[in-house]
């Protein structure tokens, strides 16, 4: 089948309209203000995070405490106040409960010295080491560092800016580029001088019109700067698909093959705030949103808050049982439990009422290769890996997999297709070393 045909793609009822004209709530002054953040000891990948500051230290906002093993990604500070014993807390990056620094927000929000900041007549050298030392990662829900991207970029002719936001009920995205355009085209300019990039295009759906009109509106001082609606389809925010269908280009491994370099749009909004002014990011925008909150709006919270904060801010759950999702429903999986922090990549917290839903056998239908944004056949991924034949595996070419939940979604049978797929990845790996 043809990966970027209709196959693959499909219009989903993105639920937006629950929070994306809904007041912020802030978590970060005045009665709703966190008494803790929590900085956990491990990356997502389960590498240590080296932290400088010890029981009894005072930390100011954009205080340097740790960096991370697995690649060089400084960890800042999201409030002011004393570092406390550290805390057992659930990761669900990780999967499990892990140890987290504790800081008590002492409420003064007392800043450190910010770093140092560049312009856009910088060296690329220098606007490189800037973006290495911001401590950014893709805001998306990925959080890959960002300044890998930028390390001797070759052959780049376009950023591709990604505000799609194609998981249903986020639209944390929608509102920050509305709200800061200013940042988002500085970003632009700064990521441009550091690739290499002609251009930059910033990317939406269509019916986006507040984010098109603020846009539009600023855009005649960047001439190499343009914006291109995109189908309101999913999954349109993965790279792959977004390069194809704004580029109309291919690639095998890297969006670098096809000439672009793609970063999210608040990746670069804060890339365009901490360059300019030397401030680093300490507070993201979350949605919290589904039927199983009382009232789903957007939650502006210290790094480090933990979601039960952000969920007794909208009223807390609905009667009955509810699945937790911290992300969106499409990629992420429900968890147990609300005591884990919100990370610099965590957009989202989706709560929906749990509906029980009974799985019955494969009815061999083909769904989920024919809806396959990847060209995969997940199916036959699931049944290699309950036989765990791993060269199976790998002629079926499972570590493309991007894990878009898209083959669970559209499953007759309500197999948890993608569940399955996401297993079938680890134990490969593992098999493999």
């Amino acid at each position: 089948m043809s990966l970027f045909g209709s196959k693959g793609h499909r219009h989903l009822d993105g639920h937006k309209e629950l929070t994306k004209h809904e007041e912020i709530i802030s978590l970060v002054s005045g009665d709703n203000m966190v008494k803790q953040v929590y900085f956990p000891t491990m990356s997502p990948n389960g590498k240590p995070i080296t932290y400088t500051v010890k029981e009894g230290d005072y930390v100011k906002v954009g205080s340097k405490i740790g960096t991370r093993t697995d690649f060089y990604v400084p960890i800042y500070c999201s409030v002011s106040g004393v570092v406390q014993a550290s805390k057992m807390v659930f990761s669900p990056q990780v999967g499990r409960a892990i140890q987290h620094v504790v800081i008590a927000n002492d409420g003064q929000y007392v800043e450190e010295e910010p770093l140092k900041t560049v312009t856009l007549s910088s060296s690329k050298e220098e606007i490189f080491e800037a973006i290495k030392e911001a401590g950014l990662v893709g805001m998306g829900g990925a959080g890959f560092p960002t300044y890998i991207k930028y390390n001797n970029p070759k052959n780049i002719d376009t950023l591709l800016v990604n505000g799609v936001e194609c998981e249903p009920y986020l639209t944390t995205d929608f509102i920050a580029m509305q709200q800061d355009v200013d940042n988002l085209l500085l970003g632009c300019e700064y990521l441009m001088k550091a690739s290499g990039a002609k251009r930059a295009i910033i990317a939406f759906k269509v019916h986006k019109d507040e984010v098109k009109e603020a846009i539009e509106a600023k855009l005649s001082a960047h001439e190499n700067i343009t914006i291109c609606e995109v189908p309101d389809q999913y999954p349109m925010g993965w790279e792959r698909t977004l390069v194809k269908q704004v580029l109309k280009k291919e690639y095998d491994k890297l969006p670098s093959e096809a000439g672009a370099v793609v970063n999210n749009a608040q990746t670069v909004i804060s890339l365009g705030k901490v360059l300019s002014t030397g401030k680093v990011i300490t507070n993201r925008l979350v949605t919290v949103s589904g039927d199983g909150v009382n009232h789903p709006t957007n939650v502006l919270c210290p790094i480090g808050t933990l979601a039960s904060e952000l969920v007794s801010s909208c009223g807390g759950y609905v009667e009955g049982d509810i699945n937790l999702i911290p992300g969106g429903p499409m990629c992420a999986k429900a968890v147990k439990q609300d005591d884990f922090p919100i990370l610099l990549q965590m957009g989202s917290l989706t709560i929906l009422k749990f509906k029980q839903v009974e799985t019955v056998p494969c009815l061999r239908c083909g769904a989920c290769t024919m809806n396959c944004p990847a060209g995969l056949q997940p199916v036959e991924i699931k049944i290699a890996f309950e036989r765990k034949d791993t060269d199976r595996m790998e002629k079926l070419n499972i570590m493309s997999c991007v894990e878009c939940g898209m083959c669970s979604y559209v499953c007759p049978s309500h197999i948890e297709v993608t569940e399955s797929v996401k297993k079938a990845k680890m134990i490969y790996r593992l098999m493999k070393k």
